[in-house]
């Protein structure tokens, strides 16, 4: 029997390589004072407003080191750059860097209205892009990314940040010459990225990703994948979503193993990384390894309570463990996350055809098991679904028509024999 989600668990699991949300905080570091504004007109600033700024910046970078940022103090360093900006009013960096303040403790809100009003700030642009993105507010932050990097096009969290959208839009676009152009348009954000940081390790990931698209049509893509990747890993040994990335290659290469080593060091390094729990389940129920399996899904479920795909996973573990009440409402459940996505219902349908109509001893019971598999395959014939799955719901709605109607024919004809004898007329 065919588990959909394991058949198309290579796309699902491509991903993560964008690590999730991109860093919010300004990944783009402490900008310091220069004689323009962005990309804009020259400016004047004086050796007081340099040195004010400095002191400022010397205090920020002390506590982005000791790596400890209360909200407390994240206020008084957003306090002491806007006494900074106030002071030296064409000083954009130190309006900038009071939306960083309060962005190191995801004070989402106040950093949002002082990036806005660091305006023609580029890294402010790219930073205003992360916390829609955070939002959920996708359109709208690559528009801010996109906006940064006319001001300024050296931005790599920006490229990186554009790469990653544009790769998600990739995945559902067919081959032809919009997947062509788009796959283009994402080199270039890399390439401009590595351009500027040669040691960017996101842009490897993102990169290593890309060529792990249409390796159906050529082989040779997993190669380069391969190489970029590792290049990749001489730069950082230790950034998750590149172990990540890794796993997804070996799955590409039936390596299942390594792969799945690949997704444990993922997690080991960063214990909230959903994507690659969510690997570690679906190869695990590969291996059906259910009570591992059980374990990471329900861990992605305890870090993201809407995330469709764990529920699903989580299902098919249960359903290997034989805890069929479990699985059925782990499937509800996703169904009800997204009544339009099919998985859950194809499921259902698996778990009422070939797993509960078995266990029931009376026959109308049993042909009641394969009426409500039917229902919810014809269900998932209406729903967003692999071709391959829709003609296995085919098949299988047909196959339950045949056994509902040979156990109504088996019922009659017991209802039609004579009592045995002995026994009541």
């Amino acid at each position: 029997m065919r588990h959909p989600i394991l058949r198309t668990a290579v796309l699902l699991l491509l991903a993560a390589g964008c690590g999730g949300a991109p860093k919010g905080a300004g990944s783009d570091g402490i900008p310091s004072p220069s004689g323009k504004r962005g990309d804009g007109p020259k400016r004047d600033i004086s050796t007081e407003a340099r040195d004010d700024y400095a002191s400022a910046a010397e205090s920020f970078a002390a506590a982005d080191k000791a790596g400890r940022w209360s909200e407390s103090q994240c206020r008084q360093m957003a306090d002491r750059f806007a006494a900074v900006a106030r002071e030296h009013k064409n000083l954009v960096e130190a309006q900038y860097m009071v939306g960083l303040s309060y962005h190191r403790c995801n004070l989402n809100k106040e950093a949002e209205s002082a990036y806005q009003k660091a305006q023609g700030h580029a890294q402010s642009q790219s930073n205003l892009g992360e916390i829609y993105y955070q939002a959920g507010k996708v359109d709208t932050a690559k528009q801010y990314w996109q906006a940064a990097l006319k001001i300024n096009d050296k931005l790599v969290a920006a490229h990186t940040n554009v790469a990653s959208l544009l790769l998600e839009e990739l995945r559902t676009t067919k081959p032809g010459k919009s997947w062509d152009a788009l796959e283009k348009e994402i080199r270039d954000h890399l390439s401009s990225a590595l351009a500027v940081d040669a040691n960017s390790i996101k842009a490897y990931t993102l990169y290593g990703l890309l060529y792990m698209e249409g390796w159906e049509r050529n082989k040779n893509r997993l190669d380069l994948a391969k190489l970029l990747l590792d290049e990749g890993d001489k730069r950082d040994a230790t950034y998750a979503p590149l172990k990540n990335a890794r796993g997804i290659y070996f799955m590409l290469k039936n390596n299942q193993s390594e792969a799945l080593q690949q997704f444990l060091a993922a997690v080991k390094l960063d214990s909230s990384f959903v994507e690659a729990r969510l690997n570690i389940g679906l190869t695990t129920v590969g291996f059906r390894k259910y009570d591992t399996a059980k374990e990471q899904f329900e861990k992605v479920i305890e870090l993201d309570g809407k995330n469709y795909r764990a529920y699903i996973g989580l299902g098919i573990a249960l359903r290997g463990l034989g805890d069929l009440d479990g699985a059925e409402s782990a499937y509800k459940k996703a169904k009800d996350l997204e009544p339009q996505r099919g998985d859950a219902y194809f499921n259902l349908g698996v778990l009422y055809k070939d797993f509960r109509a078995s266990k029931q001893d009376d026959l109308r019971a049993s042909q009641q098991s394969y009426r409500t598999a039917r229902d919810y395959f014809r269900e998932f014939m209406n729903k967003d679904g692999n071709p391959k799955d829709k003609d296995e719901a085919k098949g299988n709605i047909g196959d339950c028509d045949k056994l509902i109607s040979q156990l109504e024919e088996f019922i009659k004809n017991q209802q039609n024999q004579p009592a045995a004898a002995g026994g009541q007329p």
